[in-house]
């Protein structure tokens, strides 16, 4: 049989035509190497994560090294966390510079972002001219977005990270 000018036999098993000939096992390899290149695909490697800890090619700032003075190693808590009590009587101590610390302010900022996003969707979907907002406008507004959120966990002091930390570090009664 023929298929496309190519010449079929033996069933499924082989297709010749030509110079080529592919057999059941060159498919099956074909397949698995197939199969490996796409399981290898993914994860993230190390290599692929900076030395600010994120993923090369991403557009926002981060928290590592927001804080590097020796001060920061022993500050006391901010915010809302600043007027929780521990339970054993004693002020917790917060290490900013901590990796620690630096994660509970990645998710006070994804708080923050999604509180930000509620707030923004609460204004409609117009662009600046009137008009609906083209993809190019949406991007870059999110991106716009994200950065408000990272700004405002960096300095607004609502003290949700300072409470994460203190829970997640142990200084919690």
């Amino acid at each position: 049989m023929k298929i496309n000018g190519i010449q079929t036999s033996g069933g499924i098993g082989a297709i010749t035509g030509g110079s080529a000939s592919l057999t059941g096992a060159q498919l099956g390899r074909d397949s698995s190497d197939f199969e490996s290149l796409v399981n290898s695909l993914t994860g993230v490697s190390s290599s692929q994560i900076n030395t600010n800890h994120h993923l090369n090619g991403d557009y926002t700032q981060g928290f590592h090294g927001t804080y590097t003075r020796e001060e920061d190693k022993t500050a006391l808590p901010q915010g809302a966390a600043a007027n929780a009590s521990n339970g054993k009587g004693k002020t917790p101590v917060i290490d900013r510079t901590s990796e620690l610390y630096e994660q509970s302010m990645e998710l006070e900022n994804y708080l923050v972002k999604t509180m930000l996003s509620s707030m923004r969707s609460s204004l409609g979907n117009n662009g600046f001219w009137g008009g609906e907002k083209s993809y190019a406008q949406t991007m870059y507004e999110d991106m716009l977005y994200d950065n408000y959120s990272e700004e405002l966990t960096k300095t607004a002091g609502f003290g949700l990270a300072d409470q994460i930390y203190i829970e997640l570090s142990g200084q919690r009664g």
